[in-house]
């Protein structure tokens, strides 16, 4: 046998190989009565892509299927597909070969697909000789972890094939011959370990899934005693889902298709009568689809017409087309966030509506916003997503090695201790598309990556757009920017209304539209309607090849059946777990803004110096100068609630809106909804209570002695408790508020709104207990019941004798403990409700992952 030269791996070492002469055969590729001689030296494709050296349609086929690459001496082939390629009933994923004394070598593109003859004929040899190819030793593949099997012979033929057999072949593991049940004539034969068999990341399980969206110990098949096995869930955070259904506990026929983590599993029987479990990978050479699909608004407008498309794997797809045309709509739907009215959205040939609970993890979605906070540096906010996208039983190195290796992937080593807002507008978009690379998406969608990005940024941006799904990825980029769409694969252009006015390769694109550049053909669509732009395409030879026939010729599909609005997604770690990390990670961008933090920390500085602006008469006790020398409870006491409301409201009124887009991202992989509203709560409830206690601390410093407590023992101690509880109240309505808007530029002048109307509602200024209107208004004011806590401390006069306005009396601010405490509870009563109606708008955000029925 042919002595096997080495690949060279490294760029010099190809370029050594490259200088020297090249003694290897040409290759002869036979397919049908189609033949091809590929010279020496020159690499070929065999797929079923246009652009493929040697085309062979069909469709087991991939895009990409066979990579030949010449040698010195011979040729490597290597497997691109998902399919696979046999030889004798023997999975190939890479092989050289040269000329010498073997059969004639013949390539089966898929289990029962296709059949290539490959020939090799020496240079200068004897034409009418007879071309013999020779088979060199396999490769070793990449190395597995333990107690997995060798793969099997054939799959199942290809009508057979079906969801269960998608994916890329990883292994199959034969199961031992489940325990009988015990009856009369046979004792009971214990399961033991040949009854039991552990699936999980951690090599002493019997099926070892490397994936860190796997839990140590993930789940096990359990004999069922009648010849049958049960699939249990050992509590995995990230679920184990049987047809696209998570599950605890079910028993498991086959054909049934098992979701953990990136790998599907099937039951499948093997010839000689044994039960084997079949492992595929979903790494991403999965087929894509949408068809027909039709968004339409709450008042009947449609945004998308009967869209539809089909992607193979390994491709990069760009949206484009004129503003209103319903791209980001269509991203919403393609990704399930807002699923379409009408049609269906396939992944692998699975709905992905209704199986969204599962195939969500194996989703990117990188929003035209950026989804990291800008504060930290690249490692520390990758370090955080890692946290809270991953298993808790995940190892800090293994979450370490992860991030490593993706920063590695999108070139950002030298930024990774760098702070994300002090990079360039291409690294910072690289830096949200790692966070999605963590958990290794299979399909992986941008909403405008190279928006306000110069042409070089757009390059490099859309470059690694095409390097990712090279690598393994399907990639579906909306963009405005059409200067770099020769690196895609497909364009889909939409026409206004919705419709596909084309959807092919970009290269030809113009010429269909018989312009020149992308800005004539955007002034070309607007002279016809979308509906028309969209017949004419599906009426061409062009939307023939690369959608489908016409609908006048093919059934129209039907919608797919309506689905329940899907639970909660799948939670990584508890919430308790995740309120600690997202505790810790607020408290890092806090301490990280200098400017916040500086603001925070001087803002009850000056209030206080402001509140000791006001004369102070040491004649006069503390609560006689609160209340005011003339009697009336507007001097320092107002000064106080006013300041405190302030300092809450201020604290909290951008917090939730400028990280939406954040939230919203973090809720569809698995974000408690309370964990996250629970660590803003607690970390501004803790700052804006210390700004309360600073406030009062320091407002009371030369003040002579105060007057009598009602319930602490000590009348300061009490109006600092009332002044911190009215910053942490007012903490909860800016919340609310910020929750409520859409834009972080409408919080400032809501904020002036928020301090008048607490300020006049507190009652510090008149009477408003017999106010139809503003009495009840002012029993959610936090300055309301703030205001009368403090009142009671230091025992504001009101009733008869009091000069006007405060001629009635005010029950509120009776100088007595039940007084004081019911106002406390008020306080607190109102500081819960603004958290629960905060969370109630927050849910607003929860991406609708199936069609209500």
């Amino acid at each position: 046998m042919h002595p096997v030269e080495p690949v060279p791996r490294s760029a010099a070492g190809r370029r050594a190989a490259r200088g020297r002469p090249l003694t290897a055969p040409q290759l002869e590729l036979t397919h049908g009565d189609r033949r091809m001689v590929v010279p020496p030296g020159q690499p070929v494709t065999i797929g079923r892509d246009e652009a493929a050296g040697f085309q062979v349609v069909h469709p087991l086929v991939s895009r990409v299927h066979v990579e030949l690459r010449p040698l010195p001496t011979g040729w490597e082939l290597v497997d691109r597909s998902q399919n696979g390629v046999f030889v004798a009933g023997e999975r190939l994923q890479q092989l050289r070969f040269s000329p010498g004394a073997t059969p004639r070598l013949t390539l089966t593109l898929g289990v029962g697909g296709p059949e290539v003859s490959v020939l090799l004929r020496a240079v200068g040899a004897d034409p009418g000789a007879p071309p013999v190819p020779m088979l060199a030793p396999l490769v070793p593949p990449a190395q597995r972890p333990p107690r997995r099997e060798a793969p099997p012979a054939p799959e199942p033929a290809p009508e057979q094939v079906g969801p269960s057999q998608q994916g890329r072949f990883s292994a199959v593991h034969r199961l031992p011959p489940a325990p009988p049940s015990p009856g009369p004539a046979a004792p009971a034969v214990p399961a033991g370990p040949r009854g039991r068999i552990r699936i999980g990341r951690e090599t002493d399980n019997d099926v070892v899934v490397s994936d860190l969206l796997v839990s140590r110990h993930h789940a096990e098949l359990v004999a069922d005693g009648a010849g049958g096995w049960e699939l249990i869930d050992l509590g995995s955070p990230n679920g184990t889902y049987v047809d696209g259904r998570r599950i605890h506990r079910v028993a498991l026929r086959p054909g049934m298709l098992v979701g953990i983590g990136h790998a599907l599993f099937h039951l499948d029987a093997a010839p000689d009568g044994s039960v084997r479990l079949v492992e595929r990978e979903d790494a991403g050479a999965i087929a894509f689809r949408a068809q027909d699909l039709v968004v339409r608004t709450s008042k009947g407008k449609t945004l998308l017409d009967r869209v539809g498309f089909a992607l193979e794997e390994n491709s990069l797809l760009a949206v484009v087309g004129p503003s209103g045309a319903g791209k980001s709509t269509l991203l919403r739907a393609l990704t399930g966030f807002r699923p379409a009215d009408e049609g269906v959205v396939t992944y692998a040939d699975r709905d992905l509506y209704a199986d969204y609970d599962e195939l969500r993890q194996r989703i990117g979605l990188v929003p035209q916003d950026d989804i990291l906070h800008p504060q930290l540096t690249v490692r520390r906010a990758l370090a955080y997503a890692a946290r809270l996208r991953f298993p808790s039983d995940t190892t800090s190195d293994e979450r370490d090695r992860r991030i490593a290796d993706v920063i590695g992937e999108l070139g950002l080593s030298d930024q990774a201790d760098q702070r994300i807002d002090s990079l360039s507008g291409g690294q910072r978009k690289r830096t949200s598309v790692a966070l999605e690379l963590l958990t290794r998406p299979s399909l992986l969608f941008l909403d405008e990556p190279t928006s306000g990005l110069d042409p070089g940024l757009d390059k490099s941006v859309m470059r690694t757009l095409r390097g990712l799904a090279d690598d393994g990825r399907t990639v579906v980029v909306v963009t405005h920017n059409v200067a770099n769409l020769d690196v895609c694969d497909r364009l889909l252009l939409l026409a206004p209304g919705g419709t596909v006015a084309y959807f092919g390769p970009p290269q030809e694109a113009l010429a269909y539209f018989g312009v020149t550049d992308f800005a004539d053909l955007f002034l070309l669509l607007e002279r016809q309607s979308g509906a028309e732009w969209a017949e004419r395409f599906r009426r061409s030879p062009l939307g023939e090849r690369y959608i489908g026939t016409p609908p006048a010729s093919r059934p129209v599909p039907r919608a797919a059946p309506a689905a329940p609005v899907a639970a909660a997604p799948p939670r990584q770690q508890s919430a308790p777990a995740q309120f600690g990390v997202l505790c810790r990670r607020y408290l890092a961008v806090i301490a990280a803004d200098r400017q916040y933090t500086i603001f925070m920390v001087a803002l009850p500085l000056l209030l206080a110096a402001l509140s000791h602006a006001l004369p102070v008469d040491t004649g006069l006790s503390l609560g006689e100068q609160l209340r005011g020398v003339s009697g009336a409870p507007q001097s320092l006491l107002m000064v106080f609630v006013v300041g405190a409301a302030l300092m809450g409201s201020a604290a909290s009124i951008r917090e939730l809106v400028k990280e939406r887009e954040i939230y919203r991202r973090e809720r569809a992989i698995g974000l408690s909804r309370g964990a996250y509203l629970l660590s803003k709560v607690v970390v501004l409830g803790f700052v804006t209570g210390l700004q309360g206690v600073v406030l009062g601390v320091l407002g009371q410093i030369g003040r002579p002695a105060p007057d009598e407590a009602v319930v602490l023992g000590d009348p300061r101690l009490e109006i600092i408790v009332a002044i911190a509880a009215i910053s942490i109240a007012s903490m909860a309505v800016g919340l609310a508020v910020s929750a409520w808007i859409d834009n972080a530029d409408r919080g400032m002048p809501l904020l002036v709104l928020l301090a008048m109307l607490q300020f006049i509602l507190s009652s510090a200024l008149l009477q408003i207990q017999d106010s139809p209107v503003l009495a009840q208004l002012s029993w959610f004011v936090p300055a309301r019941w703030g205001f009368a806590l403090g009142a009671s401390t230091i025992g504001v006069r009101s009733g008869p004798g009091v000069p006007p306005p405060y001629t009635d009396a005010e029950p509120l601010w009776d100088h007595d403990a039940a007084t004081w405490l019911f106002d406390l509870g008020a306080l607190a009563g109102v500081t819960v409700l603004f958290v629960v109606v905060t969370a109630l708008l927050l849910r607003r955000l929860d991406p609708r992952a199936g069609r209500a029925r």
